[in-house]
């Protein structure tokens, strides 16, 4: 634990950018930890997004799109949701539902990141909503309770009062490989961190997750740039050469994925 808490705190005190010491944190997140609710419940992030707002720091930072920034009637509620709970959850007060794992160590800063995918007890999850609900629904059995909304109400209730019980613990098998970042989506508010690209997420090409081939494709290339495209399409089973692949590679038309 304490790699990323360093981490934690080095955005704490830094006085320059931002934006890498959060993508830091999410790398780690991905890379090197994993979620542990109970014995018989095992969770692997694939893919989060973070938040942060701290007003005391040297270099001060608020995302307006933090769910304890987003309405003054429940702010300092969920300011204690979000802040001071370091390794513990927080299932989503606002918005169509989630859960986040808290990464404050103190009740002065709120930093916290959704889980937007993961893999849960070796199902594959690509939605918050969907995170939320799977996580809801195994610990019911665990407890022999009904996955009714009234049993799920009450256990998120309890995963977010201040003094549960940390989930945060080091990967069994860290992953390696490349982690990738885009910009946040379906945020709320136009603040100047909007488009900062603090949305990370590993298994590029997993058919689960919603996004083009060809941006997909330009991803991969623009994080692997000796990459031979040719060979990237043949290896990732393309039928054929999308027409903006050869513009943008400025490919004869003559060129053929297969003979």
């Amino acid at each position: 634990m304490e790699n990323i808490k360093k981490m934690v705190h080095a955005l704490l005190e830094t006085t320059g950018s931002h934006a890498p010491l959060l993508q830091q944190i999410n790398e780690a997140l991905l890379k090197d930890y994993q979620l542990n609710i109970s014995s018989g419940l095992q969770i692997l992030p694939k893919e989060v997004e973070i938040y942060y707002v701290n007003r005391k720091a040297k270099h001060p930072y608020v995302d307006s799109n933090m769910h304890c920034m987003l309405d003054p009637k429940t702010d300092a509620e969920i300011w204690q949701m979000q802040s001071g709970r370091f390794g513990q959850l927080y299932f989503h007060r606002k918005g169509l539902g989630g859960v986040d794992v808290c990464l404050s160590d103190s009740d002065h800063f709120a930093l916290c990141c959704t889980i937007k995918a993961a893999e849960i007890n070796g199902e594959e999850c690509w939605s918050p909503l969907k995170v939320r609900n799977v996580i809801l629904e195994k610990i019911c059995a665990e407890e022999g309770m009904l996955p009714d909304v009234q049993n799920k109400q009450k256990i998120m209730d309890r995963m977010n009062e201040k003094r549960s019980l940390s989930v945060l613990a080091p990967r069994e098998y860290p992953i390696t490989g490349y982690v990738y970042h885009l910009h946040r989506r379906g945020l709320r508010r136009r603040d100047r961190n909007v488009l900062l690209p603090l949305r990370s997420f590993v298994d590029l090409w997993n058919k689960k997750l919603l996004m083009g081939n060809v941006q997909k494709l330009n991803l991969y290339m623009n994080a692997h740039p000796q990459a031979n495209i040719l060979e990237v399409l043949r290896e990732h089973n393309f039928r054929y050469i999308p027409f903006e692949v050869k513009i943008r590679y400025n490919m004869d038309r003559k060129v053929k994925l297969y003979d």
